[in-house]
């Protein structure tokens, strides 16, 4: 299932949940956040996507919030005005790199979904942050010297993005995330410190203002945010403040995690006895808030498995970000998001290894926290109703839930549909009748797929159609609908071998990640004899959901 290709060509006959689409309308979708402008703000692209400044425009913010995973225009641009509070030429230097990086994958013809939502432009902005930061230490304020530098890495982090990205991809199965900014950020860093030169002067951090050397209860709240703000080289607490709200406005499950994160970075550095001046500045924190939003709602869909498990990564971020400090600082280098690294990939070497059951989101799923978690409890609700059919069918018990809960109005919705096949008003429809209707609506069967609708209906194998067998498999058609982009983006990182066919241990996988437990061997049984020797692909395994 790992190619959408392999997973959606139609045998024939065609699959049975679009030949029933043509008798009832797919049950209406719910909203996934309370206002349009939230989450990724998929509308907003397709609407910009002919007007190239303001479609640029759009994408360079996607890009600025990418940085912290939230892929909205509007959390990109309060991120941009949080930097700019705190300092002009830092917010520059962002808007030169992220400019510059998504510049370069329109010249280099990338990916073009992932270029405009922002894939390739934040490890330039990135870069923008690093160097504006570094450079208002030493002799960069002002200097077109750095900007040109700046430029350059970002250009230079989009190649590496590509080829880089795509490496890790195939032979790691992991994304690159901000490894391009690392590599593009320490040579710079290392040719500035190292290298004989009189163009780029670092120069030293500025000191923290009011030395603390006590623990303040409210200071370690504000952690919470100022770690976060950290996130993009912010650490005044108005600034923070703004890039929390930022990320809550693309998805408030994110910023939660992430201020979890925070709190757990926080933590541990009260436990190591770290200075009190750089735990309430939120260096202690903004790595663990990253691990914790990659792992609790990006990477992985948010539930309490993954959340606990970004919790343990958020510890493991803490730690790494310890012990990198102890190394790097000796040489004059910061640890910048290299902890955030360290911590992510160690849970997902773990998380592969060991618990296969928390299944991650599909690669090209660019979505919010939210949008995934409705993707887990959409599997979650399909396969536990499907889980009870296949048990009532194994012990011969009618399984018509969703008939028998409809609402008066629905039902009658199906009589109307019902009593328009039903011509000679049998209140029961033959495979004529049935035939009938698909040729008045314009859509004649061919002889096999009319064989499989009217079969699939005719639940009892009396040879003809009762109005409570119509109805339901029709309700689980509409329910199954609805849902069937969810349901199927979710099942996509689960066949591991990419063959196509759903395996009894990869069913078993599907079926611990919503807590149910493993395939009986009875109902291995139930699904070989009901696929009569076929391949369990994915849409056979519909076509079982709607008839079973």
């Amino acid at each position: 299932m790992a190619e959408a290709s392999s997973l959606k060509k139609s045998p024939s006959p065609l699959p049975l949940h679009e030949l029933l689409s043509q008798l009832l309308q797919s049950e209406p979708v719910a909203k996934r956040h309370p206002w349009p402008s939230m989450g990724t703000w998929q509308g907003l692209n397709r609407t910009l996507e002919r007007q190239p400044l303001l479609d640029f425009t759009n994408i360079c913010l996607r890009g600025v919030g990418q940085i912290a995973f939230a892929n909205n225009p509007l959390s990109g641009l309060l991120i941009l005005l949080a930097v700019g509070l705190q300092s002009g030429w830092v917010a520059l230097s962002l808007v030169i790199g992220v400019v510059t990086a998504t510049w370069a994958a329109y010249g280099l013809k990338l990916d073009r979904p992932s270029t405009r939502n922002g894939i390739y432009g934040f490890n330039g902005a990135l870069v923008g942050l690093a160097l504006g930061t570094f450079g208002t230490w030493g002799n960069g304020s002002g200097n077109g010297l750095w900007l040109g530098a700046i430029a350059l890495g970002a250009a230079l982090t989009t190649v590496l993005m590509q080829k880089l990205g795509l490496w890790m991809a195939i032979q790691w199965k992991i994304p690159a995330m901000g490894i391009p900014f690392h590599i593009v950020t320490y040579l710079f860093l290392i040719i500035a410190l190292y290298v004989p030169q009189p163009f780029f002067q670092l120069g030293s951090p500025p000191p923290f203002l009011n030395s603390i050397e006590t623990i303040n209860g409210v200071r370690l709240l504000s952690a919470l945010l100022t770690g976060l703000g950290q996130i993009f080289f912010s650490g005044g607490f108005w600034s923070a403040v703004l890039i929390g709200l930022a990320l809550a406005l693309c998805s408030p499950m994110g910023a939660l995690v992430g201020a979890l994160g925070c709190g757990i970075g926080v933590l541990t550095g009260l436990w190591l006895g770290a200075d009190l001046n750089g735990l309430y500045a939120g260096l202690w924190s903004y790595n663990s808030a990253l691990t914790a939003i990659a792992i609790g709602g990006i990477f992985y869909a948010p539930n309490l498995r993954s959340v606990a498990i970004a919790s343990v990564g958020a510890l493991i971020t803490a730690l790494a970000g310890w012990l990198l400090g102890l190394g790097l600082a000796p040489l004059g280098l910061p640890i910048l998001a290299v902890p955030f690294h360290v911590g992510t990939y160690a849970c997902f070497l773990v998380l592969r290894r060991s618990l296969s059951s928390l299944v991650p989101v599909a690669p090209y799923a660019i979505a919010s926290p939210e949008e995934h978690r409705w993707r887990y409890l959409t599997a979650r609700q399909l396969i536990s109703a499907f889980r009870q059919q296949l048990q009532d069918a194994i012990q011969g018990r009618s399984h018509q839930v969703l008939f028998e809960q409809a609402s008066v109005a629905l039902r009658g919705d199906l009589r109307y549909v019902f009593d328009a096949i039903d011509r000679d008003h049998s209140g029961k429809l033959s495979l004529a009748e049935l035939s009938q209707h698909f040729q008045h609506t314009g859509y004649p069967l061919k002889p096999d797929e009319l064989d499989l609708a009217f079969t699939s209906m005719d639940a009892d194998r009396s040879g003809e159609i009762e109005f409570a067998e119509f109805g339901e498999l029709l309700l689980r058609h509409r329910q199954l609908v609805s849902r069937l982009d969810e349901f199927y983006t979710y099942f996509l990182p689960i066949d591991a071998n990419g063959d196509g066919v759903l395996a009894p241990q990869e069913m078993n996988v599907v079926l611990a990640s919503v807590d149910e437990p493993p395939l009986t061997p009875d109902e291995v049984n139930f699904l070989r004899q009901r696929l009569a020797g076929k391949d369990f692909t994915w849409e056979r395994f519909l076509q079982l959901v709607l008839v079973i």
